[in-house]
């Protein structure tokens, strides 16, 4: 468990797949994912059961915990296609609960995961893709120190028209120096 100043990251629970299934058949959240396709609960099971054979995957639910030992599932995150050889992942996130979005959440999880891939996991190197209107994201991932480094022209269709996809990465080194600062 990974904990921060008002985050915590730990693993996912089978039963947040109900959170899950709202989260990702919702085309406000899923607007700005891979992700598509109408979710069902045979196939959300179905990945769940999957992760426990999946090596190149971390995936870690995003929590807040309550005094009274509680706590409040907002979204989930991880360390996608890692490439042992070369340390290398791809960095994802989702705020799934609405009222917790804009509010600085993503951004600490995503610290914490970034300092977990780091300082754990020895990865050298953590990229992501977002869409160039995922505006907030956008911020947030400049915030935690990722560099803008290339732009795939109209990459999605959402919404009615294409859209650029923007890569972005942050190095060990990059990190180590700002965590000095």
């Amino acid at each position: 468990m990974l904990r921060g100043e008002r985050v915590k990251l730990c693993p996912i629970k089978r039963e947040y797949i109900e959170f899950f299934l709202k989260w990702f058949n919702d085309p406000e959240i899923t607007q700005y994912l891979v992700q598509y396709r109408p979710m069902t609960r045979m196939m959300e099971e179905e990945w769940m059961e999957n992760l426990k054979n999946r090596k190149d995957n971390i995936h870690l639910s995003i929590v807040i915990p309550h005094d009274d030992g509680s706590e409040k599932l907002i979204g989930n995150c991880g360390l996608h296609n890692i490439d042992w050889k070369n340390r290398v992942a791809e960095a994802g996130i989702v705020i799934g609960e609405k009222e917790y979005q804009s509010k600085g959440f993503g951004t600490e999880a995503m610290e914490l995961l970034l300092d977990y891939g780091f300082k754990t996991v020895n990865l050298n190197r953590i990229e992501l893709y977002t869409y160039a209107f995922n505006v907030r994201a956008l911020k947030s991932y400049k915030k935690v120190g990722f560099i803008e480094e290339g732009r795939k022209r109209q990459f999605i269709w959402s919404n009615g028209r294409y859209h650029d996809a923007i890569m972005m990465g942050i190095l060990a080194e990059e990190w180590s120096e700002r965590k000095k600062k």
